[in-house]
């Protein structure tokens, strides 16, 4: 029975099997079949992922409280559609089977971080492909660049994702990952890394496991659910904070977005909500843009009016 449920949670959303199909696939599959296939795919897991579904359909009605039911419903099936695009588009890149091409907006932003000696983070949110940006804009930096990722659900997946990120780091030096496997090691080895001098790139959108989450309005009646941790970090070091963001633009075609850094005013204590309010604006405002590739599948949104 045990070895049962193991096979079907290999099989499902956040199974190994389904990516290491896709990769046997990518070597033999036209580019114009492409499109159909991953139509099919995302039709599938569309179904099978009921509560993905849900709560991106609920993010959608909350952050656009005048869409009807049917719109959000296709609104959602819009960010499943992507984000099996961007996922296609990271495995044609680490198999070398394809290629993107890349547009960076705000190089003047970009060419300051790049020159700075001090301890910065990178503020960033799950829209396009962190997987293809990160690797690719660490070698635009004379210094390391340490991004922050949760482990997979499943440990066959986890497994298969470690061997992924050992090899991008083989291939680009200034490239490392570091797992938020819940303690409260990667907190003390951040804050080192930044205290060092070192570049530290967060996801700052998506609550998941057991990180701190902390609720900020994003627009009256609107409250967000963020991770504390990335703010709280920021904070503790005083590092500055660069938001750079990353969508899909076109057929294999990826834009990063580089901003100037976040002016958050003196820490104060107690309660932070000057600057949550800031960190949480940079962050809704980037994903209500681009919400059809924003891959948060949590509640993540509510109305409170």
């Amino acid at each position: 029975m045990e070895e049962k449920s193991r096979w079907f949670a290999r099989i499902g959303v956040f199974g190994d099997l389904p990516g290491r199909v896709v990769e046997r696939c990518l070597g033999v599959v036209p580019w114009f079949l492409e499109p159909v296939l991953i139509g099919g795919w995302t039709f599938l897991f569309f179904l099978i992922a009921g509560n993905q579904r849900r709560a991106v359909h609920g993010n959608l009605r909350a952050m656009f409280p005048r869409w009807s039911a049917p719109r959000a419903t296709l609104g959602a099936w819009r960010v499943f559609w992507n984000f099996a695009l961007t996922y296609v588009d990271g495995r044609r890149c680490e198999t070398g089977t394809g290629a993107v091409d890349w547009e960076v907006v705000g190089s003047t932003h970009m060419r300051e971080l790049s020159q700075r000696t001090d301890g910065c983070m990178i503020l960033t949110a799950h829209t396009g492909s962190y997987d293809i940006a990160a690797p690719m804009f660490a070698s635009r930096f004379t210094r390391v660049l340490h991004t922050v990722r949760a482990p997979e659900r499943e440990p066959e997946a986890q497994r298969l994702r470690e061997e992924e990120i050992r090899r991008k780091e083989l291939r680009h030096t200034n490239f490392r990952t570091l797992w938020n496997r819940g303690d409260n090691l990667l907190g003390v080895e951040l804050a080192r890394v930044l205290n060092d001098g070192g570049l530290v790139a967060v996801q700052a959108d998506r609550v998941i496991f057991d990180v701190s989450p902390m609720e900020v309005e994003a627009e009256p009646g609107l409250r967000i659910r963020l991770p504390k941790g990335p703010l709280v970090l920021a904070r503790v070091t005083g590092a500055a904070c660069y938001p750079v963001f990353i969508t899909r633009s076109g057929w294999r075609r990826y834009r990063i977005v580089f901003q100037a850094p976040l002016q958050l005013p003196p820490r104060v204590r107690g309660e932070d909500k000057e600057a949550a309010a800031i960190w949480a604006e940079a962050v809704y405002q980037h994903v209500r843009q681009h919400w059809n590739q924003w891959f948060v599948f949590e509640p993540a949104l509510v109305r409170v009016d």
